[in-house]
């Protein structure tokens, strides 16, 4: 591929938008440097203003000189150069997937204190393919085998990737014809991390036919899979669920009509919709939750109550998900819920109602819930003292909106 192709791939995706301030991750390595240099090229001819963030992870000697040499790469371009440092390794769980999440973090926590809205990331088609092979050894299915977004959001920030369409060798023979001299990572030869074995397994099954292209076309295809899926899920849950207060109502007949992926699917986006989570429970987690539903028995995952009642299957916020949880009458509760009210009374706060609350009053009946999804409503209290629980009782003075509305739960599954 050459600079001009290189080039293409960057203004393909950054035409698409109306941008002032553009952030780019540079690490050191080939594939960030050479995006780099892409973007400070494009930037300038766009009239953009680019900014450069590094993350020093402190695991590893060297990297000073590493990040120096990114410096002085950013001055020649004369790219304002950020670098931020991560100290949380606590030496639990897994490093690379730590380090990868603390890594977004900061970026998006140092994009937002300088007005950037979209960071580009030097993820290249070899990390497509390597990302694939991972995922298949861990029998992955259409989603995780699904290639990476070219955009998205996450922490407030977009992401996008244009270089995905690159493969990592064009990228060094740009940087060769350019003099631009980029930092080897030691880790790249550490076979103990399973992307580096899955580096050499690609090189193997390169002269099979299975090199990096092949592979990342393959997740292109599961993306269309997924879509496809996602799509017929969203009609399922026109078709089988009703949102009442925050909480997902599936008919337990439609719901058992459904093709098995589809109604796993839909269960899924019901208890992230209701949890707000980045992820999707597990397989396995999800498969005791139906076997739970067949047989008419209420279950708990993932900081939702799933609540089985006359013929019909109710996704709720779990009480003790919440139950520690209080914020302040201007805030979000719970990532959820606003509640608005008189504002001259500092001491007020937000919290489920809980228990106590519903022993309060009788008026939840009449809602059509189960009292599982009453409990985890937001409730206004003063110290022990229930002062209004919004959602249950006509209060003109108080009122509790989603932030995500009922609207949301179609939208999220057409999102994906």
């Amino acid at each position: 591929m050459t600079k001009t192709q290189l080039a293409d791939l960057i203004a393909q995706q950054m035409s698409s938008h109306d941008l002032e301030r553009v952030g780019v991750a540079v690490s050191g390595g080939g594939d960030s440097v050479a995006l780099l240099v892409l973007m400070a090229e494009y930037a300038k001819t766009a009239g953009i203003r680019l900014f450069a963030i590094s993350v020093d992870h402190g695991l590893r000697d060297g990297t000073d000189a590493e990040l120096r040499l990114v410096s002085d790469q950013c001055a020649e371009l004369d790219v304002p150069h950020s670098v931020v440092h991560w100290t949380g390794w606590d030496g639990a769980g897994n490093l690379q997937s730590n380090a990868r999440d603390a890594r977004y973090d900061l970026i998006a926590k140092w994009a937002q204190t300088h007005d950037i809205d979209v960071v580009a990331l030097g993820h290249t088609t070899n990390d497509q393919a390597e990302t694939l092979l991972m995922r298949m050894a861990r029998g992955a299915g259409v989603d995780g085998l699904a290639a990476m977004a070219v955009e998205s959001q996450r922490h407030g920030v977009r992401w996008i990737r244009p270089l995905l369409g690159a493969v990592r060798e064009d990228l060094r023979d740009f940087l060769r014809q350019e003099n631009v001299t980029w930092a080897e990572d030691p880790s790249n030869e550490n076979r103990d991390f399973e992307r580096i074995r899955m580096r050499d397994a690609l090189k193997a099954l390169a002269p099979l036919g299975l090199n990096a292209q092949a592979l990342a076309v393959v997740a292109s295809n599961m993306s269309d899979a997924r879509t496809a899926l996602e799509w017929q899920t969203s009609l399922a849950a026109k078709d089988a669920c009703e949102v009442t207060l925050g909480t997902v109502r599936i008919a337990l007949d439609r719901y058992n009509a459904l093709p098995s992926e589809i109604a796993r699917r839909l269960l899924v986006r019901a208890i992230r919709w209701v949890n707000g989570a980045n992820y999707s429970p597990r397989r396995g987690g999800v498969s005791q939750v139906q076997a739970a539903m067949n047989n008419g028995v209420s279950s708990t995952l993932d900081g939702c109550q799933i609540v089985y009642k006359q013929g019909r299957v109710y996704v709720c916020r779990e009480l003790n998900a919440v139950r520690e949880v209080i914020g302040p009458m201007d805030g979000l509760w719970d990532g959820r819920w606003r509640v608005i009210g008189p504002s001259d009374r500092k001491e007020l706060c937000v919290a489920p109602l809980g228990e106590l609350g519903v022993r309060r009053s009788e008026a939840w009946r009449e809602l059509g819930l189960p009292r599982e999804a009453i409990l985890s409503l937001p409730a206004v209290w003063s110290g022990g003292e229930l002062i209004a629980s919004p959602l249950i009782e006509n209060d003109l003075e108080w009122a509790a909106t989603l932030e995500r509305g009922a609207d949301t739960f179609i939208a999220t599954l057409l999102s994906h």
